[in-house]
């Protein structure tokens, strides 16, 4: 992988991470939203497709969670 592609991962999920952990959100959607929301208007991407889980959330299974596409897909 290249110096720049892991400086900008890096980038990004110290970003998204340090929103998480500041945030007070409840919610799975609403977090979702959120963090789509950061990367499309902070990242300069065009288009999303972002599952995010929360393992244990519900007794009796493993995960639950959503998945949302946000933005414009290029063809």
């Amino acid at each position: 992988m290249k110096l720049v592609t892991r400086w900008i991962i890096r980038l990004f999920s110290k970003r998204l991470i340090a929103f998480v952990e500041e945030s007070e959100i409840q919610l799975i959607e609403t977090l979702a939203e959120k963090i789509a929301e950061i990367v499309l208007s902070e990242f300069g991407v065009k288009w999303l497709k972002l599952t995010l889980g929360k393992p244990g959330a519900v007794t009796g299974s493993r995960d639950v969670g959503v998945i949302i596409e946000r933005g414009v897909k290029q063809l």
